[in-house]
């Protein structure tokens, strides 16, 4: 049972909510600010309740396409092992929940989450049958989890860090359309209905798009003026290689493992990924954070300036 209800709250997704609502809190230097933290963490909270509501709402009004997929078809909701009814009942209980702790962040916190819910119950039952307009929603429902890891803390949110953050969305979302007309191929109609408006060919001219604004938004993030007299510090850019390859992995394990339609699932177990995001994290870390570190003999971490030489 206590599998079920993971699985029905789809607690693997709350990854996503770890990301990118910590990353305005590693972003401001104020990850070793004991307040900022627990307001970060009563962010992710308040967020990964309320998703929970729009997941299962989601998986509601999709039970019988659900049910024709060869993967979804195993979830509580589409496999009938959790009715309709108690499904709403547990998600309108993880949504007033998460509403109630957003109040403790401020009106503003509060107010994206109500957002998030509104454009995605019109998401559920208009805009997913929109081509692209179904991946822009939820894009947006990423740029929303940054804004309110912004607005938690108290910090401006980088228009490049937001622009990243979308076009990263975009990304993921259109390589999982692909891999499902891929993996379904004629079936793919039957189990979501605007798969019948994409076709592969466009779907590869979006992805090289958004991949290329995701990637140089965040190449211009990490050199942005602003960005480095705040931290102090102008060698991000050589956290960029570790980015780069992230892409290139997860367009590899794509276009020649057809993977891409968990991304959650390959960010925890892909070895190439977790180690990249991994190496990425630590030099973040030890860039804004160990700056000025002595690591011995006179040496300290600014042996990147020579590189400007």
């Amino acid at each position: 049972m206590v599998f079920l209800l993971l699985n029905l709250i789809k607690i693997k997704h709350w990854i996503k909510n770890i990301f990118f609502i910590y990353a305005p809190l590693v972003f401001s230097l104020q990850l070793l600010n004991l307040q900022k933290l627990f307001d970060a963490t009563m962010a992710f909270i308040s967020f990964s309740f309320v998703s929970v509501f729009v997941y299962i709402l989601n998986d509601i009004k999709d039970k019988d396409s659900d049910a024709r997929h060869p993967v979804k078809s195993k979830r509580p909701i589409a496999s009938g092992k959790i009715s309709t009814t108690k499904a709403f009942i547990i998600g309108a209980v993880f949504l007033i929940f998460g509403i109630f702790v957003s109040l403790f962040l401020g009106l503003d916190a509060t107010i994206i989450l109500l957002i998030y819910v509104i454009t995605n119950v019109f998401y559920s039952y208009i805009l997913k049958r929109i081509v692209v307009i179904d991946v822009f929603i939820i894009a947006f429902g990423f740029f929303l989890r940054v804004l309110l890891g912004s607005v938690a803390i108290g910090v401006n949110l980088s228009h490049w860090m937001a622009l990243a953050t979308f076009a990263l969305s975009l990304f993921l979302g259109f390589c999982k359309r692909r891999n499902e007309i891929n993996i379904l191929g004629e079936e793919a109609v039957n189990c979501r209905t605007n798969l019948k408006d994409y076709t592969v060919q466009v779907l590869d001219i979006f992805i090289i798009i958004s991949a290329s604004v995701a990637v140089m938004s965040y190449a211009l993030y990490s050199m942005d003026r602003e960005v480095v007299e705040k931290l102090g510090v102008d060698n991000l850019i050589y956290s960029f290689p570790f980015v780069i390859y992230g892409v290139f992995r997860y367009l590899y394990l794509v276009y020649c493992k057809n993977m891409g339609a968990n991304p959650e699932d390959i960010a925890v177990k892909d070895v190439g990924i977790v180690t990249a995001v991994i190496l990425w994290a630590v030099l973040i870390v030890f860039l804004i954070y160990f700056k000025d570190c002595d690591i011995g003999f006179d040496f300290r971490f600014n042996l990147f300036s020579y590189f400007k030489r």
